[in-house]
């Protein structure tokens, strides 16, 4: 099974650092296959964008964890109410065997594995539960003195755990699920640079220093901090979380633009010179900052984003 070379944040840098690199270039790469076009790189740019835009397994699990958390409370809920039954079911059905014999009805066998959060077995206690009120109503209201409400606040509590444990049961598998998506579409857009890498290596082969532009070993080398000139950074917001989305854009000697990956982070090749970084997206205050990159210096830029009213 093939697997990235790097970090899925490093490829976030690297691809569009490489893309722009082709741009730079593409005439001459034009020449050699009709199909190095402009458009070619503004196609496996946005297909870099659509794939980090694909939750990673830390912010699908957040949400699963985040559910779990909502029904760890609404179990317990139910397991309150449950036994408030139980206590009805001693008044219904008061002799040691009736008084058994309908508690395992009611759902007992899965009582202790539901309350340690086996959830298949609340599953099973809630509709054990609630079938059993069902067929048992007027003993339990009789002699249980069960008041008339009862059923329908067990029912009740009973739905919103049921409700809570399949979309915990979904955000799970999205989660697994979403991940295998996101790193085999990171997967493909690296290919799709390694596949036009190749062929610079073949356009430029008695220009080594143009070539190196598309070796993927020399570009990691410029977006983990050194190499070439350039302007690196990561964007958060008021509250350290990282500011994923911000768009990047540099003016002066070597323009260029760029987005902020998922941790915050971005990455541009510049000249040396003074230039203007600008950050801004929906949601956010424009700020624009002046900076002087001096030759083979990757001078870092950070920023911390405010949200627009």
């Amino acid at each position: 099974m093939k697997t990235l070379p790097m970090s899925q944040s490093d490829l976030a840098l690297l691809l569009p650092l490489a893309w722009q690199n082709y741009l730079d270039n593409q005439p001459t790469f034009g020449e050699y296959k009709t199909s190095y076009t402009a458009a070619l790189a503004a196609a496996a740019l946005a297909r870099l964008k659509a794939a980090e835009a694909l939750p990673d397994e830390a912010a699908r699990d957040a949400a699963a964890e985040m559910t779990r958390g909502e029904l760890v409370e609404q179990g317990r809920e139910f397991l309150e109410v449950w036994q408030q039954l139980e206590g009805y079911i001693e008044g219904a059905f008061p002799t040691p065997t009736g008084y058994k014999a309908m508690r395992e009805a009611a759902g007992y066998g899965s009582y202790e594995r539901a309350a340690n959060r086996d959830w298949p077995a609340m599953t099973a206690l809630v509709n054990s539960a609630v079938g059993f009120v069902a067929a048992q109503k007027a003993e339990l209201e009789g002699a249980g003195e069960m008041p008339p409400a009862f059923a329908a606040r067990l029912a009740a509590e009973g739905a919103d755990v049921q409700l809570l444990i399949g979309r915990f049961n979904q955000e799970r598998a999205a989660a697994q699920q979403g991940t295998g998506a996101r790193g085999t579409a990171l997967l493909d857009c690296y290919e799709e640079f390694v596949k036009m890498g190749r062929d610079g290596q073949r356009i430029f082969l008695r220009q080594p220093e143009v070539a190196r532009l598309f070796q993927t070993e020399y570009l990691l080398s410029i977006v983990r901090g050194a190499g070439q000139a350039g302007v690196r950074g990561t964007l958060t917001l008021a509250d350290g979380a990282p500011a994923a989305g911000v768009t990047v854009e540099v003016t002066g000697p070597k323009p260029g633009a760029t987005v902020s990956d998922a941790d915050g982070r971005f990455a541009l090749a510049v000249s040396a010179g003074d230039y203007a970084v600008a950050f801004s997206g929906a949601g956010y205050v424009r700020q624009e900052l002046a900076v002087t990159v001096e030759a083979g210096v990757k001078k870092r830029v950070d920023g911390v984003m405010g949200k627009s009213i």
